[in-house]
């Protein structure tokens, strides 16, 4: 789809009316296990089509965030497995000719279990991807991609501004919870004057920040505390690669849950030494891994050599192997991109 910038913004060739035009029901989803630009996006996009008049659902596939009950619109929120075998039976949600909106998925893949079982229907069906991931593989049948955007609530806000849909209390506190998580409280490489724009303009619409970087950021409980702890006491450190792992072990003696584990990568990548920080959580058979890095090590080239991806300071994978596995495969290719990235001296 061809486009355009201003200043700041991405100008969309195409309106969303375009875009969902005869559409009637409207399901709406980020990928799996979705984190608050995700989710947010998501829950406020959802809330301007359905007070402009279309039967618009919204979707979980996987873990319901923990910060979900704090977003407006969440108790309509439709849970859907992130793998079959979860669920006996797993039948279809969408029929032929709905329409779907991914948020914040780069890859179709990344859906899971709910792209597994609407395989069949979704080329029946009108996709409409919208992303800031620069990985993103255009999978939709319109596609409103901006890598230059700090996330995913930009592109959104800037579809809605080219399809002159407002904004209101509901929605702005949704795609504000979106904004804040993704810039780290505007703390990232990616964040621009378009996001603190888009922040002012959020907060005069009834977003406020502070209760929102309460709900995302100051909301911890001990269990997490004592989690972080022993993971921290596993870390390891080797030529500006810093990692550590999270265990089913350890989930258990500190009563928490995998989600708790969130934030520590970005925590791991805050020591003076780091150039690469990496967290590997374990979960049955298979582990998923978060990596965070500075300017200059690219997190998509240590991600993508086990078929993950996503921002070049912040990436993601899984990996076919149990925890000790899985930093015997990718440790070596961290260390080679910190090798390689940085300039010597």
């Amino acid at each position: 789809m061809p486009e355009e910038r201003g200043d700041y913004c991405y100008r969309p060739s195409v309106s969303l009316h375009e875009a969902l035009a005869n559409s009637e029901r409207v399901f709406l989803t980020a990928h799996v296990d979705p984190d608050p630009d995700g989710l947010g996006s998501v829950l406020g996009l959802t809330r301007i089509l359905q007070r402009e008049g279309w039967d618009a659902i919204p979707v979980c596939i996987g873990r319901v965030p923990s910060f979900a009950p704090g977003l407006p619109g969440n108790e309509g929120l439709v849970s859907f497995p992130s793998r079959a075998a979860e669920r006996q039976h797993l039948r279809s949600i969408m029929s032929p000719g709905d329409t779907l909106i991914v948020m914040d998925t780069p890859a179709a893949s990344r859906m899971a279990a709910f792209y597994d079982v609407h395989r069949k229907i979704l080329p029946d069906s009108t996709v409409i991807n919208i992303d800031h991931h620069y990985t993103n593989e255009a999978f939709g049948r319109f596609n409103f991609v901006d890598p230059l955007a700090a996330a995913t609530a930009e592109v959104v806000c800037d579809v809605l501004d080219a399809s002159g849909m407002e904004l209101d209390v509901e929605s702005a506190s949704c795609l504000m919870t979106a904004l804040v998580a993704d810039t780290q409280c505007f703390r990232t490489e990616s964040t621009s004057p378009r996001s603190l724009l888009l922040a002012h303009r959020l907060w005069q619409a009834g977003a406020a920040i502070y209760p929102i970087q309460r709900l995302v950021f100051g909301s911890r409980a001990l269990s997490g505390h004592r989690l972080w702890g022993a993971a921290l006491d596993q870390m390891g450190a080797r030529d500006g690669v810093v990692w550590t792992c999270v265990t089913e072990g350890m989930l258990e003696e500190a009563s928490a849950t995998i989600e708790e584990a969130e934030g520590l990568v970005d925590f791991l990548l805050s020591s003076r030494e780091s150039k690469a920080a990496i967290v590997f959580k374990q979960q049955g058979d298979e582990t998923k891994v978060s990596v965070r890095t500075i300017p200059g090590v690219d997190a998509t080239k240590i991600c993508g050599v086990f078929g993950g991806g996503g921002h070049q300071r912040a990436s993601g994978c899984t990996i076919p192997s149990d925890a000790r596995g899985a930093v015997a495969q990718m440790i070596p290719v961290a260390l080679e991109e910190v090798r390689t990235g940085l300039p010597r001296g």
